[in-house]
């Protein structure tokens, strides 16, 4: 390879390099603006936190539709992790308990971009997708480690993956003004009235 050769090369990783790092910025001021409560942040907003133009973002992400699936994909692969999917044991109040608080503390983490989904979703085809298949995943994890609920009429069991899922968790906190202990407290005592058929 010639000196020219070599010297063209770099120039094309150099911009490669940029353009990464350039793209990764404007993912990381969506994540940092909907983090902060921003649950629908403008293309002017996100211009301004990641400190480049309005049209750098339209360069790297044609719509903010992309742009909102991308920070869909680092926050999964940064929170998601923190789900611990291992199988409980023990007693069933025990297994309940363990598996509110700890559910409890990932709706807390994740709560702000949850907030900018259901927001997006109606007009979001893959946002959509990503809420059902969180709402899927709460299902499947609870049946796992309460398989008591397996032996429920369908109605029973429906109701209960209300009572313990995200959105009944959002309610408590936002609407019924519940602190994170009491809320806990709620879904807990819901979970086992249904099970015990109190």
């Amino acid at each position: 390879m010639s000196i020219a050769e070599d010297k063209t090369t770099q120039q094309v990783d150099g911009r490669l390099n940029r353009s990464t790092r350039t793209r990764a910025a404007i993912v990381e001021a969506m994540v940092a603006l909907v983090g902060e409560g921003n649950a629908s942040p403008t293309s002017e907003e996100v211009a301004e936190q990641a400190n480049v133009g309005l049209r750098t973002v339209f360069r790297h992400f044609e719509d903010m539709e992309t742009l909102y699936q991308e920070m869909d994909q680092v926050v999964k692969a940064r929170v998601f992790p923190e789900f611990d999917p291992k199988t409980l044991t023990g007693p069933l109040e025990e297994r309940a308990r363990t598996l509110i608080e700890r559910r409890a503390h990932f709706f807390e983490t994740i709560h702000p971009f949850m907030m900018c989904t259901i927001s997006r979703k109606w007009r979001s085809p893959y946002l959509a997708r990503s809420y059902d298949a969180f709402a899927d995943l709460q299902r499947n994890f609870l049946f796992k480690n309460l398989p008591e609920l397996q032996e429920l009429s369908p109605a029973l069991q429906h109701a209960a993956d209300q009572v313990a899922s995200y959105d009944s968790w959002t309610r408590m906190k936002n609407v019924q003004k519940l602190g994170a202990a009491d809320a806990i407290e709620a879904q807990l005592a819901g979970i086992l009235a249904i099970i015990r058929g109190a």
